[in-house]
């Protein structure tokens, strides 16, 4: 008989932080994999602990912190994913509440996968270009091309065949991560 050990209770965070915050799109984001990193991290749910879970396949790191929002349950059997556009990387753990700006779409074999993209909340007396990203629009169009291109080979180089069904904004992906939530729901009643 096994059971669960969960060390950190990411399932007790909330999708949205209270208040306002959640009025203005901020979704509370725990950061799997590092920006820059060459190896995938992803959360083992049963333990409670991030660990590690694969090389990149050659010459490709990650280009923005990568992880999940907690209390949500996709398509796929995860929590839905998120990408955090930051100058910096954070680490692996790490609580962050995230702007949601809209989300790439895909299928990765024949299931959905969508992929929220997010920037961290403006900090005072430190601006950052992110600072006025309030949706997909308003991000450079080749820094998302970009994003959805390394997400299509990553997955595709280890085998997986991915659609990419749609670039959507804000309104689009916080419904996402809505419907996300319900599921969880469901699953832990």
């Amino acid at each position: 008989m096994s059971k669960s050990i969960n060390a950190t209770h990411y399932d007790r965070i909330p999708a949205f932080p209270d208040g306002e915050k959640r009025r203005a799109h901020v979704v509370n984001a725990i950061i799997e994999t590092p920006k820059r990193s060459c190896h995938k991290y992803a959360l083992i749910p049963e333990y409670g602990l991030i660990a590690f879970h694969s090389v990149l396949p050659r010459r490709l790191e990650w280009p923005y912190d990568y992880g999940f929002v907690p209390q949500t349950l996709a398509p796929d059997g995860d929590a839905i994913d998120i990408l955090l556009v930051s100058e910096s990387g954070l680490f692996s753990g790490c609580l962050i509440e995230s702007r949601v700006i809209g989300a790439i779409r895909e299928t990765k074999d024949g299931i959905e996968n969508d992929r929220l993209i997010a920037v961290p909340l403006p900090s005072p007396g430190a601006p950052m270009p992110t600072d006025n990203y309030f949706d997909i629009t308003d991000m450079p169009r080749n820094e998302v091309d970009a994003i959805k291109d390394f997400l299509v080979k990553y997955s595709s180089e280890q085998g997986h065949a991915i659609e990419v069904r749609a670039i959507v904004g804000t309104e689009a992906a916080l419904t996402s991560v809505k419907r996300c939530m319900k599921q969880f729901r469901k699953k832990c009643a």
